[in-house]
C-alpha cells in the first residue's frame, strides 16, 4: 500500500494509456505514471483530484473548499490542454474544455494513468500536455457487493454502494455514490460575514460486457453524476472588496452525461483486433448569472495487425469523427447565436517494434480535418532501451500537440464583463523529454529522472479591451516556454512497509513573465506500514507546494490589467489507518490537513484545515 510508482517500477505492468493497444510500461518511452486501487486507498483522499498532487510533473488548484473549480495542470500547461478520459471516453466539458475534477469521487476508481508530454498524434485536440486516463472498476462473473459510509467535519457524509456480478458470457456492474458537505468557500471577511457553502455530489455508473463468442465482445458504460454547489460571487464593483471573493447566495447545478458502446472483433488466433465505438457526453449547468449546455459525440474506430517476426512489430490504423455543440444559456443577449457546433475528421497510424527484447520503438502520425480551423498533421515518437545487467531503463520521447480554442473563449458571453473572440486560433506545441529510470537493491528500490522541454506557440491569454472596457481572449505573438525536472523513487522491500516520493520542478513562463497557478518546485513523500497479520495498515502522505502566483485584480480600476501576487508555499500532511474487522469489513480513519496548513491555492479562496473522517468499507 502506497502511492505512485515510476512508469517502470513493475516491469509487467500493462496501460492502455500510451499506446492503442495495451502496452507494457517498460516499453513505453513516454513518461508515464500508474496508480493502482490500493495506491489510492492508502493517499487517504475521497476526491480525485487530490490524488494528483503525488503524481510528478502534475498541479492542482481548487477555488477554495471541495466544491471549488478544481483544474489539474501537466508540466505547466493550461488545464484545458489536459485531454482527460473515464473509461477511455473523453469527459472535459465541450463549451470551456477541460475537466472540473470538483465532480470526481475517488470511490469507485480502479487505476489511473497519467501520461505526459505533447500525445495529439494519438489522441488529436485537447491532448497538447499530456492524457489522464481514470479507469473505474470493472464487471466480473459471480456475485459482489461492495461498498463504504464515512462522517467527518464539515458536516461531511458519504455513502457509496456497488454491486456486480453475472456469467462468464455476460457481467456488469452498478455503482452508486452520495457525498456532500459544507465549508465556507471565500476568506472569512467581516464586512460580508461568513456562511458555510454546501457540495452535493450523486454519481451513478455502470459497465455491462457481452462475451458474444470467443472472437466478439460487447462494451456498454454509462455514468451520469448530479452536483449542486454554493458559490461565492466575485467583487467587480471598484468598491473596498474589488478583486476579491465574497459570500453571496450564488450557486450552481451541473449535470453530467456519459454513455459508450464498444464492439471489439478478434481473428487470426489473436493478431488481429478490431475496435468499433460510439461515445457520447452531455454537459448542462445552470448557475447564478451563468449557464450553458454542451454535447459531443466521437465514433471511433481502429484495427491492429501483430506481425510474427523477430522484430515484433504491431501497426495500428486509426479513425475519429467528433462532433461538438455549445450554447450559451445564460445570461443570455439577442446579439448572441444561440448554438455553436464544430466538426472534425482524425485519421492515422501507429507502428511500434521491439528489437532483441532491449529496444523499444513506437512512432505516431495523425491528420485532422476542422471544419472551423486550420487542418493539422501532429506526431510522436518514442524510444526505450533496456539495460538488463544493469536494471538501467533509458526512455526518451518527442512530439506535437495542439488544442482548439474552447467555445467559451471564441462564443461566450457575460454582459459587462466579457465577450467571446471567434477569431482565435489553435494553441501549438512541440515538446520533448529524456529520462533514466534506474533499479538498486534487486529491484526493491527503483528510480526515475526526466527532463522535459517544450515551446507553446499562439498561446490564449485574456485581454482587456479599452474601447469597450470588456474582457476578451487573444493568441500570444511570441511563444511560451516550458522546461523542468521530474523526479520519482518507489522504495517496495518483502517487508510489510514501503516508501515512496516525487519531485518536481516547472519554469512555465509566457512573455508577461511566470504563469500563475504552477509552483516552482513541489514534492510528496509517502509512507505505509501494515501489521497485525496483515489486518491492519497506517499511512502518511506528506506534500509540500513552493510559492507560485496568482491573478490579483484588486487593482484593476487603476491599470486596467490583473497584477500577479505570489501565495505563499505550504506543507500537507494527510495521515489514515485501517483495521479490518472481518475478512469483510474495514474501519479506517483520515484525517486531511493534519498539521491544519492556512494556505491558498487560488487567491482569496480559503482552504479546509484540520478536518477528521471516521468510516467503514465492506465487501462482500
Amino acid at each position: 500500500m502506497a502511492q505512485e510508482a515510476p512508469a517502470t517500477v513493475d516491469l509487467g505492468q500493462v496501460v492502455v494509456t500510451g499506446s492503442n493497444l495495451p502496452t507494457e510500461t517498460s516499453e513505453l518511452g513516454r513518461a508515464i505514471t500508474v496508480l493502482e486501487q490500493e495506491d489510492i486507498l492508502a493517499l487517504g483522499v475521497e476526491y480525485a483530484a487530490d490524488v494528483f498532487r503525488f503524481v510528478p510533473g502534475v498541479a492542482v488548484s481548487r477555488t477554495g473548499g471541495y466544491s471549488g473549480l478544481t483544474q489539474l495542470r501537466l508540466r505547466g500547461a493550461e488545464a484545458n490542454h489536459v485531454l482527460v478520459l473515464i473509461d477511455g471516453i473523453e469527459v472535459a466539458e465541450a463549451g470551456g474544455g477541460e475537466f472540473d475534477f470538483s465532480s470526481l469521487l475517488a470511490r469507485d476508481i480502479e487505476r489511473i494513468e497519467i501520461l505526459r508530454g505533447p500525445q495529439s498524434g494519438l489522441y488529436g485536440s485537447n491532448a497538447l500536455a499530456g492524457v489522464v486516463h481514470i479507469r473505474t472498476r470493472r464487471p466480473t462473473p459471480g456475485l459482489e457487493l461492495g461498498g463504504n459510509v464515512e462522517v467527518g467535519e464539515n458536516s461531511s457524509r458519504q455513502a457509496a454502494v456497488s454491486i456486480a456480478g453475472g456469467t462468464e458470457e455476460l457481467h456488469g456492474r452498478l455503482n452508486w455514490i452520495y457525498r456532500s458537505s459544507e465549508f465556507d468557500v471565500s476568506e472569512d471577511n467581516s464586512l460580508i460575514g461568513r456562511e458555510d457553502d454546501q457540495d452535493l455530489n450523486r454519481t451513478v455508473s455502470g459497465q455491462l460486457s457481452w462475451l458474444a463468442s470467443s472472437a466478439l465482445r460487447f462494451d456498454l458504460l454509462g455514468r451520469f453524476t448530479n452536483r449542486h454547489a454554493d458559490t461565492d460571487g466575485f467583487d467587480f464593483s471598484g468598491g473596498p472588496l474589488q478583486g476579491l471573493p465574497i459570500d453571496n447566495d450564488g450557486s450552481s447545478k451541473t449535470e453530467d452525461l456519459t454513455l459508450g458502446l464498444s464492439a471489439t472483433l478478434t481473428l487470426a488466433g489473436g493478431r488481429s483486433e478490431s475496435r468499433l465505438s460510439f461515445e457520447y457526453t452531455d454537459n448542462e449547468t445552470v448557475g447564478t448569472g451563468f449557464g450553458s449546455e454542451a454535447s459531443r459525440e466521437q465514433i471511433r474506430a481502429q484495427t491492429t495487425w501483430l506481425w510474427q517476426d523477430r522484430f515484433d512489430q504491431r501497426t495500428t490504423l486509426f479513425l475519429q469523427d467528433e462532433q461538438e455543440e455549445y450554447r450559451n444559456t445564460q445570461p443570455f443577449d439577442p446579439t448572441q447565436i444561440p448554438t455553436q457546433s464544430r466538426d472534425l475528421l482524425g485519421f492515422g497510424v501507429e507502428h511500434r517494434a521491439s528489437i532483441d527484447d532491449t529496444w523499444f520503438l513506437g512512432a505516431t502520425i495523425r491528420r485532422d480535418d476542422n471544419d472551423q480551423f486550420e487542418d493539422v498533421t501532429t506526431f510522436s515518437a518514442d524510444a526505450a532501451w533496456k539495460i538488463a545487467s544493469t536494471g538501467t531503463r533509458i526512455h526518451a520521447s518527442i512530439g506535437t500537440g495542439v488544442t482548439n480554442p474552447t467555445f467559451f473563449e471564441q462564443f461566450g458571453f457575460t454582459p459587462g464583463q466579457f465577450k467571446g473572440n471567434p477569431n482565435l486560433e489553435p494553441e501549438e506545441t512541440t515538446g520533448w523529454d529524456l529520462g533514466i529510470e534506474q533499479q538498486f537493491l534487486d529491484g526493491d528500490l527503483v528510480m526515475d529522472l526526466t527532463y522535459f522541454d517544450a515551446d507553446l506557440e499562439k498561446e490564449i491569454v485574456s485581454f482587456f479591451d479599452v474601447t469597450d472596457f470588456l474582457s476578451t481572449s487573444i493568441n500570444q505573438t511570441q511563444d511560451s516556454e516550458r522546461n523542468g525536472v521530474e523526479f520519482s523513487f518507489d522504495y517496495s522491500p518483502e517487508a510489510p512497509w514501503r516508501l515512496s516520493g516525487t519531485f518536481t520542478h516547472v519554469d512555465a513562463s509566457e512573455p508577461a513573465g511566470t504563469e500563475v497557478r504552477r509552483p516552482e518546485n513541489t514534492a510528496s513523500l509517502t509512507g505505509s506500514y501494515v501489521f497485525a497479520d496483515d489486518r491492519a495498515s497506517v499511512a502518511a502522505n506528506l506534500f509540500y507546494s513552493d510559492s507560485q502566483l496568482d491573478n490579483d485584480f484588486r487593482n484593476f480600476f487603476v491599470i486596467f490589467a490583473a497584477e500577479r501576487t505570489e501565495l505563499d508555499s505550504y506543507f500537507l500532511l494527510n495521515l489514515n489507518g485501517s483495521y479490518r474487522i472481518t475478512p469483510q469489513i474495514e474501519a479506517y480513519v483520515r484525517v486531511i490537513n493534519a498539521l491544519d496548513e492556512d494556505y491558498q491555492e487560488v487567491l482569496g479562496y480559503a482552504t479546509p484545515g484540520r478536518t477528521a473522517f471516521l468510516g467503514l468499507r465492506f465487501d462482500l
